[in-house]
């Protein structure tokens, strides 16, 4: 057991009723007054619970609200690897639902379908909520990274992050054939039920939910077309002091936690590269775990490639400090927060034109056709010949200006007051600054 962790969210019916009474009371009250200004009731962030970019978010908005004074809690399940030393109190909490019996093969497929198809929140909330109950903490608000957390039966005001884009059935659907290429029909219908799944889920914490959290502009509009009460939240990192790159060569940058996976398009990068023919001096660094395809796909390169192996986010933040250009190439990312921490440590992105990284690059590097290698390589060699180090700081610039922790943290904080108005005076001011337009 890890310190601060909550073995079980068991408690007696009774006690759960008092834990429920008492967090209401404290939510009514809180809302009666200048709720975020002074409070001692902390902003609990949830949940960590793996290292993908949703993991980022939760690390940067807990660390981006305890660096503009406000108390966090940030919630991890057990034997979680955090992304760095944490300034933020976590608590360990196991929320996994593990079956009470050994389950046959039947079994287990009707219990996914179901999982997948199911809109209802998963419980989650309710488990963290018992157990920082009977730690004696009455939290502020929640502030999730997940649908699937939205609970209404939490008596405590909650804000979720919407991620995918665009929002209609159709758009989640059409994803499918991209998250199993070549896979067989059986892994195709388990996605597209997970699609499914996941836009029910989705359309029922946007629509419970106190507040959501659009990751873009464009899902903002969305969503505000569909009357849901939302806040545009980009998503902040750390933005590092500007670093000197030595002149020890050109240096290209891809990452991902395995660089083989299909859809981080690593494999469909470096096939293009084969063509490349950069300056003497040039170096391709990967980062992440490097399975056979990818090394023999390196191979094939006529220039130098450099495999750093998986790197915890602080170490691939320092290489990224002394490479160049950061090459991104999914298509399925929600956000890419990757990105947006290449561009905050100076190096000149390349991604494909479509959202969220046209709008997050917006003309600084180069976007290219998604689907074209040639297209891949005209916007390479166009940086590769251009000033790096003007575009790394206009890169770094962008970043610092709308991406930096401090305006994640301000976003965060206009959604909680936002959402403790009454809904007229919402309504109100909406309306006001609509034909202010």
């Amino acid at each position: 057991m890890q310190p601060g962790s909550c073995a079980s969210a068991e408690v007696s019916a009774s006690q759960k009723r008092l834990n429920r009474s008492a967090a209401h009371d404290a939510t009514v009250q809180n809302l009666a007054g200048p709720r975020f200004a002074r409070g001692s009731d902390p902003l609990v962030v949830a949940m960590l619970y793996n290292r993908n970019g949703m993991a980022a978010w939760c690390w940067e908005a807990a660390h981006a609200l305890h660096e503009l004074g406000r108390n966090v809690l940030l919630i991890a399940a057990p034997d979680t690897p955090l992304p760095g030393t944490p300034k933020v109190e976590v608590v360990w909490i196991d929320i996994a639902d593990r079956p009470a019996v050994r389950q046959s093969g039947i079994a287990r497929a009707l219990a996914a379908a179901k999982s997948h198809l199911s809109a209802g929140p998963d419980g989650a909330l309710k488990k963290i909520h018992a157990c920082l109950a009977a730690r004696g903490v009455r939290p502020a608000a929640y502030i999730l990274n997940q649908s699937t957390f939205v609970d209404r039966s939490v008596p405590c005001m909650q804000i979720v992050a919407a991620w995918s884009y665009p929002v209609s059935l159709r758009a989640y659907l059409r994803k499918t054939p991209l998250l199993v290429p070549g896979k067989s029909v059986k892994a195709f219908l388990h996605s597209a039920l997970s699609s499914l799944g996941w836009w029910r889920k989705d359309w029922r914490a946007y629509r419970t939910a106190d507040r959501v959290l659009p990751v873009t502009a464009a899902l903002l509009r969305s969503l505000e077309r569909r009357s849901i009460p939302c806040e545009l939240a980009l998503p902040g990192t750390c933005v590092s002091p500007a670093a000197e790159r030595s002149d020890g060569g050109l240096r290209l940058l891809m990452a991902a936690s395995r660089l083989g996976e299909p859809r981080k398009r690593i494999l469909w990068m470096l096939e293009a590269m084969k063509e490349m023919n950069p300056p003497p001096g040039t170096t391709l660094q990967l980062a992440g775990e490097a399975d056979d395809a990818v090394r023999r796909a390196a191979a094939q390169i006529c220039f130098p490639v450099e495999f750093l192996g998986h790197l915890n986010r602080e170490r691939l933040q320092q290489v990224m400090q002394s490479a160049h250009i950061f090459c991104f190439g999914s298509l399925l990312d929600d956000w890419g927060y990757v990105l947006v921490e290449a561009m905050a440590n100076g190096l000149t992105p390349v991604a494909p034109a479509i959202s969220p990284f046209d709008e997050i690059m917006d003309g600084v590097g180069r976007c290219y056709s998604p689907n074209s290698q040639e297209d891949f390589l005209r916007a390479v060699g166009s940086l590769v010949s251009s000033s790096l180090a003007d575009r790394g700081r206009e890169a770094r610039d962008r970043a610092r200006s709308l991406f930096s922790r401090q305006a994640f943290g301000r976003s965060i904080l206009a959604s909680l007051e936002s959402a403790t108005r009454p809904r007229r005076l919402r309504r109100r001011n909406m309306e006001s600054w609509k034909a202010g337009q």
